[in-house]
């Protein structure tokens, strides 16, 4: 479910909401096209506002590799909890009150977890926007 709205700590609006059907799967897959070949990359945390999608990498020997992997590549986003739906997009770095808001909201959606919390706070993060 996407944070409530309105007022401090909001994302900058979204034109259209392609993303909103993986508002409340547990789990991504990204099918992205690199020039070293396709890739596939399954993912936990993450948070949408609907028109973008805010994707976490763990901190760990490659901090950059989620980066690499995503940003200014063609991803096809999709889940098993979203049957035949699949989105295309292309990844950016996000704008400091997209990473703000993206990185609260996920805090607040994995409330429950600490580690995924933690991710939120130190992890790499990557912004999808669609294709």
């Amino acid at each position: 479910m996407a944070p409530e709205t309105g007022g401090a700590g909001e994302a900058p609006p979204a034109p259209i909401a392609p993303f909103a059907p993986f508002d409340g799967v547990l789990m991504l897959r990204l099918d992205t096209e690199t020039p070293a070949g396709d890739r596939t990359y399954y993912v936990t945390p993450f948070v949408t506002d609907g028109g973008r999608l805010f994707v976490f990498d763990e901190p760990g020997d490659r901090s950059d590799a989620l980066e690499e992997l995503l940003v200014g590549n063609r991803t096809t986003i999709s889940s098993a909890s979203t049957g035949e739906l699949s989105i295309g997009a292309v990844g950016r770095y996000p704008s400091s009150e997209e990473e703000a808001w993206a990185r609260d909201a996920c805090s607040a959606r994995f409330f429950y977890d600490q580690a995924l919390q933690d991710l939120a706070q130190l992890g790499g993060l990557v912004t999808l926007h669609p294709a």
